[in-house]
């Protein structure tokens, strides 16, 4: 899910419903063509490349997952010459102590570990990934098999509507400030304020 809809200056959003992914990324292409800039989607799956066609921005986290993981090269790297070379030195086979091929794999699989647990925490704290139990969707079936793309109601409700037709949505609804507020707390992007009561 992209994010779920909110409420703008007061003002409620109209969502078209899909049943058909390249529909709703035609739909979602036509609204940026469009000029529409505070796009709201849901997705019941991963759809590759909608945050281009939504037009966010690359994600901050693997720039940081990146040192996090060469942390992890270099703490393990220590920890194996600590132990191999100065404290516990063992002559096995001939090989000198600082036998660095043998601490490939450990050194590797260790800076990977840190990366993904680094990865994991950073996604859970900016995407908000705890689950709501009072979240609602607007529609039940956008966790089945059914896409949304929601524009703000700028103006005309009922010409959103027709655009939304002109697109193949399967039918529109409206989405008012009280579900915005119940929206699930999946990720308020970047410069975008907050929902207020």
């Amino acid at each position: 899910m992209a994010d779920a809809v909110r409420t703008a200056g007061g003002h409620g959003y109209i969502a078209g419903l899909f049943a058909d992914e390249g529909s709703f990324v035609a739909a979602c292409r036509a609204a940026r063509a469009a000029g529409h800039t505070d796009l709201q989607a849901w997705t019941p799956w991963p759809v590759h490349g909608l945050e281009e066609v939504l037009g966010l921005e690359r994600s901050w986290i693997g720039r940081a997952v990146f040192p996090a993981i060469l942390i992890g090269f270099v703490l393990c790297t220590g920890f194996i010459y600590q132990l191999t070379v100065e404290d516990w030195p063992v002559v096995y086979g001939g090989k000198p102590f600082a036998a660095w091929q043998l601490w490939v794999v450990p050194v590797l699989e260790t800076g990977l570990l840190l990366g993904a647990v680094v990865n994991l925490l950073a996604v859970f704290h900016t995407c908000r990934l705890v689950p709501d139990p009072f979240a609602t969707l607007p529609d039940p079936r956008l966790s089945d098999d059914r896409f949304a793309l929601a524009l703000p109601v700028g103006g005309d409700a009922a010409a959103v509507c027709a655009w939304f037709a002109a697109q193949g949505a399967e039918s529109t609804l409206a989405v008012d400030g009280e579900t915005a507020l119940a929206r699930p707390r999946f990720a308020d992007l970047p410069g975008q304020e907050a929902p207020h009561a």
